[in-house]
């Protein structure tokens, strides 16, 4: 009778193993992709679901029931106190309400210059290129026209600023070449219609 090493033996007479001897590995290859996938995914919706506009303090955005989303622009903020281009002072609220000419100069000034800086930006070949691409992609035809995002303003005026120096920096901005004005508001909450009803 042949003599074994003593521990547990299966049907055939062969030592049972006691634990795996065989070391696992973790492959973190296929996970570290799919958080890559899923982190460029929700960047890309992060994207294309709005941008967040900075309201000073002191500016109230009156409220208004229609909206649609606003695409990036240059911001004209109008407050009580001062013009603001792009978050840069350019005149005095209080100068520009009692001037009698309708052109701003110094806002028209920063306009020009920043008009003139995306026109060149847009005549390099990497931009020439990004607008290929986005005219391939775009098929939609309720898409926006093609207006370059230099020559678009998004005006924020406090609610209680007079309609009349609302109109001088419409018309400075229009006049120094902006295509499309924007007003930034503050969207309306619509009322259940069964309580209206009611």
């Amino acid at each position: 009778m042949p003599i074994h090493v003593p521990g547990k033996r299966d049907r055939n007479g062969r030592l049972k193993a006691e634990g795996r001897s065989a070391v696992a590995v973790l492959q973190l290859t296929a996970m570290v992709d799919m958080f890559t996938v899923l982190a460029v995914f929700l960047l890309q919706n992060y994207a294309t679901t709005g941008e967040v506009i900075h309201i000073p303090k002191g500016v109230e955005l009156p409220r208004a029931a229609d909206t649609k989303e606003l695409q990036p622009a240059n911001v004209v903020v109008i407050t009580r106190d001062k013009i603001l281009f792009n978050d840069e002072a350019v005149a005095n609220f209080l100068d520009v309400r009692e001037q009698i000419d309708k052109v701003v100069e110094p806002l028209k000034s920063k306009v020009l210059e920043m008009i003139e800086k995306g026109e060149l930006e847009k005549s390099t070949i990497a931009q020439r290129l990004k607008r290929a691409v986005k005219k391939t992609k775009s098929t939609d035809p309720k898409e926006e026209s093609d207006i370059d995002s230099f020559r678009r303003i998004t005006l924020q005026a406090d609610k209680g600023i007079d309609f009349l120096t609302v109109k001088k920096i419409m018309r400075t901005v229009t006049e120094a070449g902006i295509y499309e004005i924007n007003f930034a508001v503050i969207k309306k909450e619509k009322r259940d219609e069964r309580a209206i009803s009611l």
